[in-house]
Formats: structure tokens, C-alpha cells, sequence
């Protein structure tokens, strides 16, 4: 696979606004489509809500890039009774780039594909809005503009993660594009340090354009900015939660502050990364409580299910999608559902033995405890984090809940950026406190701080993608056998001549 220098994006959406679930039934293919979407407030709504379904596409978040194939690269499904076979047995080898030819590279193709398709979207609302100001109320024009230019900076954010070096070695090498319009015009390529700037500049005004949100002001929103969810007040209540309201889960202010919490972990800017994660511990309580106890505690597989379980800690996510498919997509890979088909040659196991290396506090981590089932079997297991009930009903604000970004990262981040140890473990035993409410054992001065922190990202993101980037940010490859070289950590970028033309 030749590595490109330049890419062309198709200025046509090519259907990619068509939701994947059935929050948006609009193909904005062409001009007039895009003009009938774009003559209302709801209408830009309904045009972010359709980004967030293809979001949800199993060619990217909704499977590869979170449960699957990231997890896969990530070690999770190391052991001896960690098997699996199939098309992801490629992947626990990381047998793609330019010479390996398997069946990793039309993922990873799928992926590009995907991700920029929504960064065209984002494009085709941002390219009409300020001429369209005169259809919004309030202050919705501002926060629906700034929701859009932090998502496309949030997902060219993740391209880079996947297609660019870590920083450290990086910084000055040409990565991927920066798509900023709908045109049929060449684009070129960013040096990694030009591209993080334009991002960071992006998010800037993107918090600048949300200082209103709903979610930061702490007030419910319009419609065209989210939906509110029917509550049954057992679960969640106006004392505990104030901020129930799914705008919690959109791009809002807060989640443009954590991608820049991110963006200057992954440049090593330490300052400025607590900072910005600061801002999002230091929130009212109410905007991200932690969750609840009776939530998870009385939780046992197999016998005790019940209908306010949150083992997502739907709580805590700053950023999430929703997810009306999760069992489709589930089947197989993590558990046999028996949904759509029995993909045994995809199924992915985990090795109790390693689980247990993973949580020290096995019996008591409330993710221990409840994000896996053995099937009768305690050396083999399924993740059931995701796994949505047939038999009984779980509360709706706990149901489909596919997290991005979530609270406790914050409190890693700022942890590996304490100007004191004192201050790290502080933030570390912060979120342990809220992780098993008779943790044995709490951190002190001489624990190794670094240690940790990477203990704690096994422990916290099953499911969630977000372990192999720390590992690629870290330079950590002693997880895989597999994992002999840091140059497998960067995806080639692929040679998509008929959609991106433009190569060497």
C-alpha cells in the first residue's frame, strides 16, 4: 500500500447523512436536499443527530473502534483462553501495513472512508450556518456552530491517533488531511504539529461558541440541541443529577474541553492538559456525579438483574453515542445473542486469569464485578458492558449508551500532570473511591505513579478503545508477543484512488 501525499475529498455527501438508526431518515445527496434540511433550527439538529448515527456504524465507533478491533489491538484478549480466530485473528497479530495484505487493511480502509464522510457532513452544516442565522433562537446558532466545528475537530483527532505517529516521534512528519469544505480541489496533507494547532485553534472557538450550552449552564435545552429522556424518578432525580437532559451526551462545551485535554496530553503539554481537565472536575457536581452505588452494588450475574443497573456509569460520560443497535453489533464478536447470526469465528474471549491480573480488587471493582460474564466458566469470558437485556427492562438513561469520553479520564489526565505526587494519587484514589465502595487498597507516596495510571486505563476503558492510544502515546509495546515494533501503532493511510484519488 503506497502511502498518498495528497487527497481529494468528494464534495458529494453520497447518502452519508442517512442515519444508520432511526433518528435521521434524510439523504442530504444533493443541494436542494441540503437547502430543505438546513431552513430550520430543528433541521440543523436533525443534521448533527444524523453525524452521531453514522457515528454509530460498526465500521467505526459502533464496533471496530471501540469493542473489536481497537480492544483486539489493545491486548485485552491476550491468554491462553483468550481466543478467537477469523477475521480478527489478523488483528491480535497486527498483520496489516504496506506488505501484510490480509483483512485488516479494508478495515482500516472503512475507517477512513467513514470518518471523513462525517467530516464532509459537519462541512455541509458549517458551510450554510452563518448565512442561515435569521432560522435560529437564542443562542442556539452559536452553540449548533460550535457543536459542529468541535466534532470535526474531535474526529480528525482521532484519524490522527490512528494514521499518524505518536508525537513524540511525529510531530513534523506529514499525517493526514484537514478537511474544512466541501470541495472537489486537492487536499494536502498536514505536518502533525500544523494539524494539532488548527485543532486546538477549532476547539478554542468552539468552547468560545458554547459558553451558553445548556449543559454548561445548567438549564434544559431547546429541541434542536437534544432530546429529553423520559426518567423514572427511583433512578435518576433533579437532587442527585440536575443535568439529565441528553444534551450531556452530544459534543457540548464540555466535550470540546476534554478533546483539548487530550490533544495536549497527546503533545505532552502537560500545563495546559490539566488545565482543561481540571475544568471538567472542578464542574458542578451535578453536570458529572459519579455513579451511584445502588446502581452497581447489588448487581450479581445471572441473578440479580434490575431495572436501575448503569454499567456504563452513564453518570460520567462527557461525550457518548446512542447506540439502538448495540446488540446487533454485539453478536458474536463479545456474546452470543443470537440476534442476527452466530459469528463463532469472530468471537472474542477473555482469559479470566488475565482479567484478574487486570482488577487487584476483583471482588469489589464495581468493573470487575459487573462488565463480564464466564458462561459458566470462570477461565473463559464475554464483556458484557454493553449487552442490552431482552428479559426485563433497564431504565432508559442507562440503556445504549456508547461512551467517547468519560469522566474519570479526566481525573487520569490530571493525575499524569500533578505538579506533586501527593496531588496524583489525590486524583487516582478519587476515582477508585467511586470504583468499589469497599476498595481494599488506596494508593500512597510510594506507589509508582506512572504504574498506576497505566493500571488504571486497563482497568477503566474495556470496550472503549481508549487503552491502545495511551499505549501508542506511552511508546508501551511489552502487552503482545505480536507487538514487535512501534511503527505498527501508525495504520497506512489507504490508496483510495476512485473516492480520494490523488496518489504517487
Amino acid at each position: 500500500m503506497k502511502r498518498i501525499k495528497t487527497i481529494v475529498l468528494a464534495a458529494a455527501l453520497a447518502g452519508s447523512l442517512t442515519a444508520c438508526n432511526d433518528w435521521l431518515d434524510v439523504s442530504a445527496t444533493s443541494e436542494l436536499d441540503r437547502d430543505e434540511l438546513f431552513k430550520t433550527e430543528n433541521g440543523y439538529g436533525e443534521a448533527l443527530t444524523g453525524i452521531y448515527a453514522n457515528m454509530c456504524d460498526a465500521s467505526l465507533y459502533g464496533r471496530t473502534m471501540t469493542f473489536a478491533e481497537m480492544d483486539m489491538l489493545a491486548g485485552y484478549y491476550n491468554g491462553t483462553n483468550g481466543v478467537y480466530s477469523g477475521t480478527l485473528l489478523d488483528w491480535s497479530q497486527y498483520a496489516y501495513g504496506e506488505t501484510a495484505n490480509t483483512s485488516c487493511d479494508a478495515t482500516i480502509e472503512a475507517i477512513w472512508n467513514g470518518m471523513y464522510h462525517q467530516i464532509a457532513n459537519c462541512n455541509s452544516l458549517l458551510e450554510t450556518i452563518d448565512e442561515n442565522q435569521g432560522v435560529f433562537s437564542g443562542d442556539n446558532y452559536n452553540i449548533i456552530k460550535g457543536e459542529a466545528l468541535g466534532l470535526r475537530a474531535f474526529l480528525h483527532f482521532d484519524l490522527l491517533r490512528m494514521f499518524g505517529e505518536a508525537y513524540s516521534t511525529g510531530k513534523d512528519k506529514e499525517c493526514i488531511p484537514f478537511v474544512s469544505t466541501l470541495s472537489p480541489l486537492v487536499t494536502p496533507l498536514y505536518t502533525q504539529q500544523d494539524l494539532l494547532d488548527t485543532l486546538i485553534g477549532d476547539l478554542k472557538q468552539a468552547k468560545t461558541l458554547m459558553e451558553n450550552d445548556p449543559i454548561h449552564l445548567g438549564v434544559e435545552p431547546d429541541a434542536c440541541l437534544a432530546s429529553l429522556p423520559q426518567i423514572d424518578a427511583n433512578y435518576i432525580s433533579r437532587d442527585s443529577c440536575q443535568v439529565f437532559h441528553n444534551r450531556r451526551f452530544r459534543f457540548n462545551y464540555y466535550a470540546a474541553t476534554a478533546t483539548l485535554a487530550r490533544i495536549y496530553m497527546w503533545m505532552g503539554d502537560k500545563a495546559n492538559a490539566l488545565a482543561q481537565a481540571k475544568e471538567i472536575i472542578e464542574a458542578p457536581h451535578n453536570r458529572f456525579p459519579w455513579v451511584k452505588q445502588q446502581h452497581v452494588a447489588d448487581y450479581v450475574i445471572g441473578t440479580d438483574y434490575n431495572s436501575g443497573q448503569d454499567r456504563v456509569f452513564a453518570y460520567e460520560q462527557v461525550f457518548a453515542l446512542n447506540m439502538t443497535k448495540f446488540n446487533e453489533v454485539l453478536d458474536g464478536y463479545n456474546y452470543f445473542l443470537t440476534v442476527t447470526q452466530d459469528n463463532s469465528n469472530v468471537e472474542m474471549k477473555i482469559d479470566g486469569t488475565f482479567k484478574n491480573e487486570v482488577y487487584e480488587n476483583a471482588n469489589v471493582d464495581y468493573r470487575s464485578k459487573i462488565w463480564f460474564d464466564g458462561s459458566g466458566s470462570t477461565n473463559t469470558l464475554h464483556m458484557i458492558k454493553y449487552i442490552q437485556p431482552t428479559t426485563y427492562e433497564v431504565e432508559r438513561y442507562f440503556q445504549e449508551r456508547l461512551p467517547l469520553i468519560r469522566k474519570s479520564e479526566m481525573y487520569y489526565i490530571a493525575a499524569e500532570c500533578a505538579e506533586t505526587k501527593e496531588d496524583a494519587i489525590a486524583y487516582l484514589n478519587e476515582v477508585r473511591n467511586n470504583r468499589g465502595f469497599q476498595y481494599s487498597t488506596q494508593l500512597s507516596t510510594s506507589d509508582d505513579v506512572e504504574d498506576e495510571i497505566l493500571k488504571e486505563y486497563r482497568k477503566e476503558f474495556w470496550g472503549e478503545g481508549q487503552l491502545w492510544f495511551y499505549y501508542k502515546r506511552k511508546g508501551i509495546t511489552n502487552f503482545s508477543e505480536f507487538m514487535t515494533d512501534a511503527s505498527l501503532f501508525t495504520f497506512e493511510i489507504p490508496d483510495i484512488e476512485t473516492s480520494y484519488g490523488g496518489r504517487d
